[in-house]
């Protein structure tokens, strides 16, 4: 797009007309097209020209656009139509991500922290997708890309992807598996036993590995604190001053009544995510009970996601004073309300036509 000298961009660049189109990249019977409109820029993916009339190809097309429109997610890159465009035939109209492959983000060298949160995201998105009963099937470096503005990750390519579970090939193992394969790359020297389970199904589903994860990780924050009992403890022991020993008796008492109050407020936190659960619960209920077909449902489910993820998220961050905290009640809100959907699921799965 031309920009003056003064940083506006010209009037002329929001056109209704797709304007600069260039080739991005050529394969097999796709390409893939960088284009502007409304003074934006979108991505193309349209059939070479020379199988622009095969019908097997079209289908294949237009299953690839129903699929990626159905989805909603800020780490998944959006599909907006599916258009003809002059010189490039039937287009899927895609979200242009400015960013760089997995691969070539790690060759940076991102921050530890910066990892994890990439790892985070791409389970998320995975997360996501999967309560969908979809599958990605080709997940990998170079359909993994990281944004350059504040390194987000966003997944694409859904060509391969199944809304099928009669299908046996349309099974979430198979993006378990690669995704203990993305470990690896992210972390090379880390989460060995896990990318292990993830090769041999042991988790099954994503909010399992999330689970491993989450331990792992509030283990690891644990360590210093065992570590500062014990040396506590050695001091008092090793101490014969009476004085001595009666001030880390106190502390100890002080940690034991912290310990204490700690207790109490998880059980009131789990009263709590029995209680909002309970409510969510009845909220998809009625969402299962008025949906026509198992595609509405699903469809209806995308909307209650989003709701439902910030109901979650909002009472975690009741608890941002206390990390264990936080992640305690997002786990287990997790395995309260994974139970119900997936009762819930199988219901409309057998009660309802699937569309």
């Amino acid at each position: 797009m031309d920009i003056s000298d003064s940083g506006f961009i010209s009037p002329e660049a929001f056109s209704t007309n797709w304007q600069d189109i260039s080739l991005l990249q050529q394969r097999s019977h796709n390409c893939l097209y960088i284009a502007s409109r409304y003074g934006k820029r979108y991505v193309l993916k349209g059939l070479s020209a020379d199988c622009q009339s095969l019908t097997d190809l079209l289908l294949l097309q237009q299953k690839e656009f129903s699929l990626g429109i159905t989805l909603s997610h800020p780490n998944i890159a959006e599909t907006y139509s599916l258009e003809q465009v002059e010189g490039c035939g039937r287009c899927i109209v895609m979200e242009y991500v400015d960013g760089v492959t997995l691969a070539e983000w790690l060759s940076t060298n991102p921050s530890h922290a910066a990892r994890q949160r990439a790892m985070m995201q791409l389970l998320d998105a995975l997360e996501y997708i999967h309560s969908l009963q979809l599958v990605h099937h080709d997940l990998k470096s170079s359909n993994i890309l990281i944004t350059r503005n504040g390194q987000n990750v966003k997944l694409i390519d859904f060509g391969l992807s199944e809304l099928d579970t009669t299908n046996p090939q349309n099974d979430i193992q198979h993006d378990i598996q690669k995704f203990g394969q993305t470990l690896q790359l992210l972390f090379p020297a880390r989460y060995k036993r896990l990318r292990q389970q993830c090769q041999n199904g042991r988790f099954v589903n994503m909010a399992a590995i999330r689970l491993s994860i989450e331990k792992r990780q509030r283990r690891q924050k644990r360590s210093p604190y065992v570590v500062a009992i014990i040396i506590l403890i050695i001091s008092a022991l090793l101490s014969v001053h009476t004085y001595r020993i009666y001030q880390e008796s106190e502390q100890m008492a002080q940690v034991a009544n912290e310990y204490a109050q700690k207790q109490q407020r998880e059980q009131e936190m789990i009263a709590q995510i029995h209680r909002l659960v309970d409510l969510e619960t009845e909220r998809l209920q009625y969402i299962a009970d008025t949906c026509a077909s198992y595609v509405a449902f699903c469809q209806q489910y995308q909307n209650f996601w989003e709701q439902h993820t910030q109901v979650r998220d909002s009472l975690a961050n009741c608890y941002a004073d206390d990390t264990d905290l936080k992640y305690r009640c997002v786990e287990i809100w997790t395995q309260e309300f994974g139970t119900h959907m997936m009762q819930i699921d199988t219901q409309v799965k057998q009660t309802k036509p699937l569309q």
